[in-house]
């Protein structure tokens, strides 16, 4: 192969290279939480770690919050400040009636609760746990 071959088959290499690029990132995982009045109903109890997508659906007659704790087991009860849970959450939205609201966040593999700390709600409630995987 003559010099100008090999610099023309180096040139058109590194043209299918950068053609390429750098594969996508993966899609985050979806975990919708229809909450209503002393409820929390997710789509699934299991995502996978990484981004995760949460959506709040809220199908009630009031507004509700949706906030997302990491717990250190499955189910876990967290305390109470009056009618309140006391929790740092990773992430939080509140919802009017009727109204749908999502975030992505970064979760790594353990037990995670979903909850309403609107007075009263989590109280009577309104929690649902999952897992991330």
């Amino acid at each position: 192969m003559t010099k100008a071959a090999l610099t023309v088959a180096a040139l058109l290499l590194a043209a299918s290279v950068l053609a390429a690029g750098t594969p996508a990132a993966a899609p985050p995982s979806t975990l919708r939480a229809d909450v209503a009045e002393w409820s929390i109903v997710p789509s699934q109890g299991a995502v996978r770690a990484g981004a995760v997508r949460i959506v709040l659906r809220n199908l009630g007659a009031e507004a509700h919050q949706l906030m997302v704790v990491r717990t250190r087991s499955f189910g876990e009860t967290l305390p109470l400040q009056g009618n309140r849970a006391v929790a740092r959450p990773l992430g939080a939205m509140l919802a009017a009636p009727g109204a749908s609201r999502a975030f992505v966040l970064q979760l790594k593999p353990g037990n995670y609760l979903l909850l309403d700390n609107l007075p009263w709600h989590y109280w009577k409630g309104t929690q649902a746990a999952f897992v991330v995987r």
